[in-house]
C-alpha cells in the first residue's frame, strides 16, 4: 500500500471513530427498541411480534449459524466492530466460550466494559479499542460476527485476508451488512444516493455480493449461505420522513450540505436518509452472509 493510500485509509478510520464517538449515545435514546441496547437495525421476519423482536433477529441468525461450528466449552467468537456490546451478551448467553470484541470508538468500548460488569460477564466478554483491520496475529477464533460493520473498512479487501488469517481452519465469517446491487447501475440519481450514504455513514467499502464472493475466494473463504434480510426492514417510518424532509431542504444549497455532513449528527441523517432511498429502490440489500474457511 502507497503511503498517500496509507494515510487516505489512517483518515478514514479516524472519521469513523470520530462520527461513532459522537454519535453512538445518541443511538441508544433512538434506537427502534429502547432499553434493548442494541444499535443495528430491527429486522420483522414474521416470528418477530415487538420491535425488541426485531432488534434481536439478526442475533438469533448468528446464533443460529455458529451452533455446530464452534466448540463447546473453549469456543472463541469474536465480533468485528462490536458497537456497544449487545450483540457480544447474547452470544455470551448461548455460545460456551470466550466472546471478543473489537471497535475503533473509545464510547463504544467503554459502554460495552461497563454492560458487562452487568451482566456478570467480564470474565468471558472482553472488548478492545482498535481498528479491526489490525488484529494482533494471536489468538485465533473459532468464528467471527460483524454486523453493519466491514462496510465502514477503508478496503474489504484487504481486511477479508486478515480476518480469515485469524479464522481456524473451518471456521465461520458472518456477514450482516448493506451490499451493493447492479439495478440502475450509471444511472445519475443513483450514484448521488450512494455518493451521500457513503459520505454520510463513513462508508468505505460499498461492494456487490459478486465482488465479495470473488474477494473472498481469495482469501481463502467461501460463501456458504446468502439471506436476503431487506424486505424485512420497516423503512419510511415517522422519523425517517422527517429527515428525508430535513436533509431535502438542504440539496438545494450543496455548499452547505456538503459542510453540514461534516458534522456527525448531521453526516448521520444525511447517510441514513440515503440509505432508506438506496435500499427502497433495491440499490442496496441488507443481507446476512455465511463465509467458511477452507
Amino acid at each position: 500500500m502507497s503511503s498517500s493510500t496509507e494515510r487516505g485509509a489512517a483518515g478514514h478510520v479516524d472519521r469513523v471513530a470520530d462520527y461513532y464517538d459522537n454519535n453512538t449515545r445518541r443511538f441508544l435514546l433512538v434506537a427502534e427498541s429502547p432499553g434493548s441496547d442494541a444499535i443495528h437495525r430491527g429486522v420483522w421476519t414474521p416470528d418477530a411480534v415487538t420491535s425488541a423482536d426485531a432488534m434481536d433477529t439478526v442475533n438469533r441468525l448468528l446464533i443460529e449459524r455458529l451452533r455446530g461450528h464452534v466448540p463447546p466449552g473453549d469456543a472463541r467468537v469474536l465480533d468485528v466492530g462490536c458497537g456497544v456490546g449487545a450483540t457480544m451478551v447474547r452470544l455470551a448467553r448461548e455460545v460456551d466460550g470466550l466472546i471478543s470484541g473489537v471497535t475503533i470508538s473509545r464510547v463504544q468500548a467503554e459502554i460495552a466494559a461497563k454492560r458487562f460488569a452487568r451482566e456478570g460477564l467480564t470474565d468471558r466478554c472482553q472488548v478492545i479499542c482498535a481498528d479491526f483491520a489490525e488484529l494482533p496475529a494471536e489468538p485465533h477464533y473459532d468464528a467471527m460476527v460483524a454486523v453493519e460493520a466491514v462496510v465502514h473498512s477503508p478496503s474489504l479487501k484487504d481486511l477479508l485476508p486478515s480476518l480469515a488469517d485469524r479464522l481456524r481452519p473451518g471456521g465461520r465469517l458472518i456477514l450482516c451488512d448493506d451490499w451493493l446491487t447492479d439495478k440502475d447501475r450509471g444511472l445519475a440519481a443513483r450514484e448521488r444516493c450512494l455518493d451521500q450514504f457513503r459520505a454520510g455513514w463513513r462508508i468505505g467499502s460499498l461492494h456487490t455480493v459478486a465482488e465479495l464472493d470473488a474477494m473472498s475466494e481469495h482469501a481463502g473463504l467461501r460463501v456458504v449461505e446468502d439471506l436476503d434480510l431487506t424486505s424485512y426492514l420497516r423503512l419510511g417510518r415517522p422519523r425517517d420522513r422527517v429527515v428525508k424532509l430535513a436533509v431535502g431542504a438542504t440539496a438545494v444549497v450543496p455548499r452547505l450540505r456538503d459542510r453540514l455532513v461534516e458534522i456527525p449528527l448531521w453526516a448521520n441523517m444525511v447517510g441514513g436518509s440515503a440509505l432508506q432511498a438506496g435500499l427502497a429502490r433495491r440499490w442496496l440489500e441488507y443481507r446476512l452472509i455465511v463465509l467458511e474457511k477452507a
